[in-house]
């Protein structure tokens, strides 16, 4: 008895705590499911419930059961795919007869829009077509690779079309696309896909093979180029570059392009014409002959990259203890080259010349010579977090205790804060920058926060346990770095690469630098009909939801554990303010393990808890 009077006793606590935060509703799904074993949220922001006695759909602003499926049961949540930009989602099933199904829903109305029912399909990934009102999923079946075309008017499947077995490992497929080059149209409309070693030109409006291609190995490379109707066809280790008649198959190679290593990359210049590298070196194509234009191919060791600049052209070459670099000019011919110390992880172009981070060093090397424009190397020991000051109009990148200020017009780097310590995070913490205007930069990671400001100076640096289970959060940053197969002691965020890429392109603000001061959003795919002299809208669905609940202005979700002597553990999930690192608002879950949902765009929780009670608080 005192027991169960302690226990309540406990709970009313943390309902008090909870009921600080505004409840906007409360359901208890226990009659309608019987148990919760999940909840999703939709590109619409429905919540998906998933339960013992079907699936259902909740609309998140009322709680209010919008549809209920009695039949589909026991749903994977595994398998539940959002249909970007779109009121669709894909979930698999088991019915108490028969095999795994695989299900398309409307999740406005809960309409079966496509059912795999015994076929055993399996949709593994999609591309959205816009231009061609269409959605193409891939779909396996046991070994075969199966494609469906879906319309983006009628909601309708439009035609399923095989393009072969997987040979090998299945495995492979389950982590991503099996469409490993395109897909690109050529001028008949036909889509143009590379698997494996095949090329399948497939008619967009019936879903027929009109023509196919197959090497004797894999296709590293494919390129399909609209100006001279030509598609080009690196082969894995094979010494020619195949040119196709994209509208036939029919093989039009000249004679004279054979190569001499193997195939990396092709891509177009400045001038429309086509890069061709390959280990031995890289020449230029030129479109009207499909020749080389020039007569030896430039070579350096270990090529990797080559970057159209200008009338030149920037080659790279990357190895674990060595790179080069060399600037190239539009006959082949070298105009300098430069060695670098360690694997060079990045290089990007800027106004003063071409920036590169390695393993071990770096630097800018200037246009004229080649030469090192900072005096002093700036060694990063893992990939620097990265972001934009906007007011001062500097990159600002920190790694390793230190951070530095990064002007790309001029190249001048100062460093402006070292010894920096940070609760709780060691050199291979994979760390993420924010720009905070009028306050400094957000140093952070899945369970850290700190902001250092723009003087050096750390106004807070806070880490937070984390909760026994992760699920309903997605984490910022990638644990590891194996790049191109090499062995690397390096780790940190991959998006940073992407972010520094971005930035020296003149994109300030990335998904991993938004301070609120613009959003986006654009129409991803609509429909309408006409009403009399109107023209009704059926549905228009547009990419701000997605856009936005990926960063908040203010604040970041956390979810911790806190533990006290004389307590038990609890879990919390606080709303911090990101320009004083404290909570500006908190609720405690009840379970241990609960399944939750965090709404950043309009700042609400889902939690299901026991399993029945689905409650959404505002914070």
């Amino acid at each position: 008895m005192k027991k169960q009077i302690a226990l309540t006793l406990l709970l009313l606590l943390f309902l008090n705590v909870v009921s600080a935060q505004e409840k906007k509703w409360e359901v208890d799904l226990k009659e309608q499911l019987y148990q919760v074993g999940w909840i999703e949220q939709t590109n619409t922001g429905a919540i998906i419930a998933s339960g013992a006695k079907g699936l259902l759909a909740m609309d998140n602003i009322t709680g209010e059961i919008v549809w209920h499926n009695q039949e589909l049961k026991g749903v994977d949540r595994n398998s539940f795919l959002n249909i970007d930009g779109l009121p669709l989602f894909y979930v698999e099933y088991v019915p108490i007869a028969g095999k795994t199904r695989g299900i398309i829903v409307n999740s406005s109305n809960g309409d079966i829009l496509f059912d795999t029912k015994g076929e055993g399909y399996r949709i593994k990934n999609f591309n959205i077509l816009a231009d061609q009102g269409i959605i193409l999923f891939e779909l396996l079946k046991n070994k075969e690779r199966i494609l469906m075309s879906f319309s983006l008017k009628t909601w309708e499947e439009q035609w399923i079309t095989s393009v072969g077995e997987v040979g090998g490992m299945l495995t492979k497929l389950f982590s991503g696309s099996f469409i490993d080059q395109g897909p690109y149209f050529n001028k008949k409309g036909d889509l143009l896909v590379g698997v494996e070693e095949k090329i399948y030109a497939i008619d967009i409006a019936s879903g027929n093979i009109n023509w196919e291609y197959e090497a004797k190995k894999d296709i590293k490379a494919l390129v399909y180029s609209e100006g001279n109707s030509s598609l080009y066809v690196g082969v894995k280790k094979s010494n020619k570059l195949v040119v196709l008649d994209p509208n036939t198959g029919s093989d039009i190679t000249p004679g004279k392009l054979k190569l001499r290593g193997t195939l990396i990359d092709i891509r177009p210049d400045n001038d429309n014409n086509l890069i061709l590298v390959e280990t031995e070196g890289f020449n230029i194509i030129d479109p009207a002959t499909n020749e080389f234009k020039w007569k030896k191919s430039f070579k350096i060791d270990f090529l990797d990259e080559v970057i159209p600049y200008e009338n030149n052209f920037i080659a790279i070459g990357k190895d674990e203890d060595d790179s080069t670099i060399s600037l190239v000019d539009n006959n082949g011919d070298k105009i300098w080259t430069s060695k670098v110390k360690g694997y060079a992880y990045y290089t990007s172009v800027i106004p003063k010349g071409v920036m590169y981070i390695s393993t071990e060093r770096s630097n800018i090397l200037d246009f004229e010579k080649g030469k090192d424009v900072w005096d002093k190397d700036v060694k990063f020991k893992s990939i620097p977090a990265v972001t934009y000051d906007t007011k001062e109009d500097k990159v600002i990148l920190f790694e390793n205790k230190k951070a530095y200020k990064f002007d790309l017009k001029t190249g001048l780097v100062t460093l402006f804060a070292e010894d920096v310590e940070l609760e709780k995070v060691k050199r291979k913490t994979p760390l993420v920058a924010e720009y905070i205007e009028g306050a400094g930069y957000l140093i952070n990671a899945d369970q850290h926060m700190s902001l250092l400001e723009p003087s050096g100076q750390v106004k807070y640096t806070k880490y937070y346990e984390p909760p026994s289970n992760l699920n309903g959060l997605k984490g910022l940053a990638q644990l590891g770095l194996n790049i191109a197969g090499v062995d690397l002691d390096i780790q940190g965020s991959l998006d940073n690469i992407s972010a520094l890429s971005s930035i020296s392109n003149g994109a300030y603000v990335t998904s991993l630098d938004q301070n609120g001061a613009r959003t986006e959003t654009s129409n991803i795919a609509s429909m309408y009909i006409v009403q009399g002299n109107n023209m009704a809208t059926v549905f228009e669905i547009t990419k701000s939801r997605y856009y936005n609940s990926k960063t908040v202005k203010d604040h970041k979700f956390i979810v911790t554990k806190v533990k006290a002597d004389d307590k038990p553990t609890i879990h919390k999930i606080y709303m911090i303010n990101k320009k004083t690192g404290n909570p500006d608002a908190e609720i405690s879950l009840l379970d241990k393990t609960p399944n939750y949902l965090i709404d950043e765009v309009d700042n609400v929780v889902f939690i299901n808890e026991n399993n029945h009670l689905i409650t959404s608080y505002k914070f």
